[in-house]
């Protein structure tokens, strides 16, 4: 039996409501609070993931919902599985949320679409150092090393290149265009296993790796920085995409060192120290995935 209802949202109250009957899916709408603030950007995203299933049962966790916070807010989703089966939404402490499942033995299909408002703030014209010994320890660690980004390789290197200017913001974008004309993008060229380092190397990869490396000059130059893994508007081929975000003046700024997409065009669903943390899916059990599709377009621009 297929199991279907709709979770709506009440815009008076903000109290959710059970609605019956919508066949095979899982639809949310997200709490409408506060007062509206004009000229957000309107996205509409989604995927479908495939797998054949060769072991009695598979456990999934997937990032690929919209994260809500002060500066994506989640306007609607629907969520569907074939067959159906019993999920789970796990929050983090980062406006994100997993979706969690198991499926038996067979072929396994997901499917997710939503629509979520973006305005993300504009970047200072010059941002000076932070000091880091007074960052929150919430944030101090985004500039340690971590498996995929060794900026305790890259410091004097980093340095050499960057250090020519205590602007904080426009060293985080001379980042961006040293990646953008000296990097090649090559699939196929990195795997799971290839770190920041290796990319340095080989001045090849994609987003991922373009990414990894763009974070470890930032940590190397003591800027907060994270992994931030999206849908992105515009993107060609489409995709799911990487890129980071640094901590300037205060608050989190998104940067695409890849395919210089503007914040706004993206819709965040995951992020962390580096790819570790913000895989797409980690699996357990042995499976065979189908091809990937993405979608992501602007619906309304503010």
């Amino acid at each position: 039996m297929v199991r279907a209802e709709t979770l709506g949202v009440c815009p008076a109250e903000g109290e959710p409501a059970l609605v019956p009957g919508w066949a095979g899916a899982l639809r949310i709408c997200a709490v409408r609070s506060g007062l509206h603030t004009p000229g957000p950007m309107i996205l509409s995203v989604g995927c479908t993931l495939g797998y054949q299933i060769a072991t009695p049962q598979a456990a999934f966790t997937f990032n690929i919902l919209a994260n809500s916070d002060h500066q994506q807010r989640l306007i609607s989703e629907t969520l569907a599985c074939a067959p159906d089966v019993v999920r789970e939404i796990v929050e983090n402490g980062k406006g994100g949320r997993a979706l969690r499942c198991e499926a038996p033995v067979g072929a396994f299909e997901l499917k997710y679409a939503a629509r979520v408002e973006v305005k993300r703030p504009p970047l200072p014209a010059t941002v000076k150092a932070d000091h880091p010994a007074r960052l929150p320890l919430s944030i101090l660690t985004y500039t340690l090393p971590s498996r995929y980004c060794e900026s305790d390789r890259f410091t004097e290197i980093a340095w050499e290149i960057f250090g020519g200017t205590e602007d904080r913001a426009e060293q985080v974008r001379a980042i961006c265009r040293w990646i953008d004309q000296k990097l090649a993008y090559v699939p196929g060229s990195t795997d799971s296993r290839s770190s920041a380092w290796d990319v340095w190397i080989s001045r090849k990869g994609v987003c991922r790796d373009y990414t990894h490396l763009a974070i470890a000059f930032c940590r190397a130059l003591s800027i907060p920085a994270r992994y931030v893994g999206g849908y992105a508007a515009g993107l060609q081929p489409m995709d799911f995409h990487a890129c980071f975000e640094v901590y300037l003046d205060g608050e989190w700024r998104l940067f695409d060192p890849t395919d210089d997409i503007p914040p706004e065009h993206i819709a965040i669903i995951s992020r962390g120290r580096d790819a570790t943390s913000a895989a797409l899916t980690t699996i357990f059990g042995r499976i065979t995935a189908a091809p990937i599709k993405v979608t992501c377009e602007v619906v309304r621009e503010g």
